[in-house]
C-alpha cells in the first residue's frame, strides 16, 4: 500500500469527522507496491446520503492533504457489483 502515515491519518481524520461509523477502504493503483503515482481511490461504506458526505469528506481532506487527487465512492450497498469488485482487491484502512 502507497500511502505515508500523514496521508493515512489526513484520510481516517477527514472521513470519521464527517462519520465515525464510516469504513474506509483504499483501492486502484495505490494498492500496488511496484506502481508508481496514481491518485488515491476510496471506498467509504457510509449511511449517510452519499453526494453529501462525498462532498464534505472531499473538504476535509483538503485541509489536509491539499495538493493530492482524491477520487472517492460512498456507498451504504454491499452488493453493488462495483463495490464488489473493489472489495476483491481493496485494502480496509478503518
Amino acid at each position: 500500500m502507497r500511502l505515508n502515515s500523514t496521508e493515512k491519518k489526513a484520510i481516517k481524520d477527514s472521513i470519521l469527522k464527517v462519520d465515525p461509523c464510516a469504513k474506509i477502504y483504499l483501492f486502484g493503483s495505490r494498492v500496488d507496491d511496484n506502481k508508481k503515482g496514481g491518485d488515491i481511490d476510496l471506498l467509504v461504506f457510509s449511511s449517510l446520503n452519499a453526494l453529501e458526505a462525498k462532498l464534505l469528506i472531499k473538504t476535509e481532506l483538503f485541509k489536509r492533504i491539499e495538493e493530492q487527487k482524491v477520487d472517492i465512492i460512498v456507498s451504504d450497498d454491499h452488493e453493488d457489483p462495483f463495490v464488489k469488485m473493489i472489495l476483491e482487491d481493496g485494502v480496509q484502512l478503518i
